[in-house]
């Protein structure tokens, strides 16, 4: 039991370094990062884009970058907006009580409508009811839920208006606003209650 803990938690390891490593590398992968504030409005001057380079470490090795850049993200700093300049943490943190909304909403949806469709599925086994919630099961794990969300927004919001495309409403229970993502992003949810 020990050997297959550490065996597993090496591999967790590996897996983060390789995980940052990807992230890091496709960040570069634009070429250089001080195209994006070139091309953003700053207007940049020799001295400001020297300045700036060092600020970044962009003067350094690429393995110097990722440890420096590792290092930032362990503690926090994700550096700063490039439109904005305010913090990314700080923007981040704005929005995690909407996405910890949806995220509840969509998780509580996904269990109350999983949960009873697969015991249903269980129950009336080889009946229509089971092909129905195998039929479910299976498209909730096939289709992407992007495609699912945009899907729905033609339907729901262009088509036919009966819910918002998009934004936020005014209090944290205003529901028509929460209705169309947290289906989208319950279907795979429920797809896998189903099938427990």
């Amino acid at each position: 039991m020990r050997r297959f803990i550490i065996r597993r938690f090496v591999f967790s390891l590996v897996s983060i370094v390789i995980a940052t490593l990807a992230v890091f590398l496709l960040s570069r992968a634009q070429g250089d990062p001080l195209l994006l504030y070139a091309t953003s409005g700053y207007g940049l001057t020799a001295e400001s884009e020297a300045a700036l380079r060092k600020k970044l470490a962009l003067d350094r090795p690429v393995p110097v970058q990722y440890a420096l850049w590792l290092g930032r993200t362990l503690k926090g700093d994700m550096g700063e907006t490039i439109l904005d300049r305010k913090p990314v943490a700080r923007v981040v943190l704005a929005r995690l009580p909407s996405t910890l909304h949806l995220g509840a909403a969509a998780f509580f949806l996904s269990f109350l409508v999983g949960i009873p469709l697969g015991v249903l599925s269980a129950v009336k086994r080889g009946t229509i009811w089971d092909y129905i919630g195998r039929f479910f099961a299976l498209l909730g794990q096939a289709v992407p839920q992007f495609w699912l969300g945009l899907v729905l927004i033609m339907l729901f919001a262009v088509k036919w208006q009966i819910f918002p495309a998009g934004l936020k409403g005014e209090g944290l229970w205003d529901v028509k606003y929460l209705v169309l993502p947290t289906i989208t992003l319950a279907s795979s949810g429920f797809a896998f209650y189903m099938r427990i």
